[in-house]
């Protein structure tokens, strides 16, 4: 065995191994490359090409995710997705809305007032949303499941007009004016016709109530009413006073009842009592006559009279407010029964003071004719005269017994 030259197996070490194991490194790192790059090309062609199938299969559609009022709309065309949208808030539109007071009640509901709803435009803006999107975006849906963040709830208006229509229809036949009570004598005889309140639909603060309930989706409404009160109640009429002229006689109501009946005296038929409704204006303890008629009937007679056994007036006197007309006490008592005066009401002393003491002014009248005169006086011009003979046994004839 020869010696080797350590320099020279250095040398040989160093240099022929290395350059062979180099090559083959370089070779491989190169092919890994190529190979994951190829594999990147042919991920993103396949992604590129997926995420365009898959916007050709959303073309003329709602995006994956797109929500209106409530309903999950993607994949929808606009058309159907308007369709879809209606039909989720219809159970909105077709509620039921009671509108109450009292015993009565009225039920609308928000499609009969013309309520309207904004389903196109949110529709609008979930097709704009979607078209909105990025290349990007539409592969991350493709890609890994995302979905489109859009959601909107579809809003609805409630015109004021149907509301004002809806309540003053109501209103309209609802509303009732307070009825006064009154005296019905059509009859001949006093009844007495109560009061009834009335009612007004306060229309603003109800139609205010109506819009509230609308849009706060309380279906129970109470409807505004104003209670109004009748002017007469009817307090006025505990008495009441009713001359029945031809049959002649005076009758007192209290509380609807006939209580006192008298005979009196009316006017002659040249000097008719006035007929309607009329009302104690003053009550004359022993009052003095002061003549009318001057330069007629009463020239005659002096200017007045004062108290006493010969006043035409008797020992009372009450107003009525008619003008110069009044029930008063006589001496002629043969003239009770009769149209025998010159409009007054005529009655026997004693029983005029029971009236005076019984009514209090303000008491009403009903003067009314019930049936044909009868005349006292044989000059009356009237075709129902009694004759001398069938009247009192000494008819008088002297104007100067005739008072008011």
């Amino acid at each position: 065995m020869q010696p080797t030259n350590p320099s020279t197996s250095k040398a040989n070490s160093d240099v022929t191994p290395a350059g062979p194991k180099r090559a083959r490194f370089g070779r491989r790192w190169k092919i890994a490359l190529a190979s994951l790059a190829g594999l990147l090309v042919i991920a993103g062609a396949g992604a590129a090409w997926a995420t365009y199938d898959y916007t050709n299969d959303y073309a003329g559609k709602l995006l994956p995710g797109a929500t209106i009022a409530g309903v999950q709309v993607g994949g929808m065309t606009p058309a159907d997705a308007i369709e879809a949208a209606r039909e989720a808030i219809r159970p909105r539109l077709d509620q039921v809305f009671t509108v109450s007071s009292g015993d009565r009640t009225w039920t609308v509901t928000p499609r009969e007032l013309g309520a309207r709803n904004d389903a196109e435009q949110a529709v609008a803006a979930a097709v704009e949303a979607s078209r909105a999107t990025s290349f990007i975006d539409r592969m991350e849906m493709k890609l890994f499941g995302e979905r489109l963040e859009f959601a909107r709830d579809v809003g609805v208006r409630f015109p004021r007009q149907g509301v004002r229509g809806f309540i003053q229809g109501i209103a309209a036949n609802y509303d009732k004016e307070a009825r006064d009570a009154a005296i019905d004598y059509s009859t001949g005889w006093v009844e007495v016709k109560e009061a009834k309140t009335g009612r007004k639909v306060i229309k603003q603060k109800s139609r205010l109530a109506l819009m509230d309930a609308l849009r706060s989706g309380d279906t129970d409404v109470d409807l505004e009413v104003k209670t109004l009160e009748p002017a007469e109640t009817g307090e006025n009429f505990d008495q009441i006073l009713l001359v029945r002229i031809g049959e002649n006689k005076l009758y007192l109501y209290e509380d609807g009842e006939i209580t006192h009946t008298w005979s009196v005296a009316t006017g002659q038929p040249e000097y008719p009592t006035p007929t309607g409704l009329y009302e104690i204006t003053l009550k004359r303890y022993m009052p003095t006559w002061v003549n009318p008629s001057p330069d007629t009937w009463g020239k005659n007679m002096p200017a007045e009279i004062p108290p006493g056994p010969d006043n035409p007036l008797g020992l009372r006197a009450l107003n009525w407010s008619a003008p110069a007309i009044r029930f008063h006490g006589t001496q002629a008592i043969y003239s009770l029964g009769y149209n025998a005066s010159h409009g007054c009401v005529r009655m026997a002393n004693e029983d005029v003071i029971e009236l005076y003491d019984m009514i209090d002014v303000g008491t009403p009248i009903v003067s009314t004719v019930v049936a044909p005169l009868k005349p006292l006086y044989a000059s009356a011009p009237d075709p129902t005269i009694v004759p001398e003979d069938e009247g009192d046994p000494e008819p008088r004839t002297d104007p100067n017994e005739r008072d008011r």
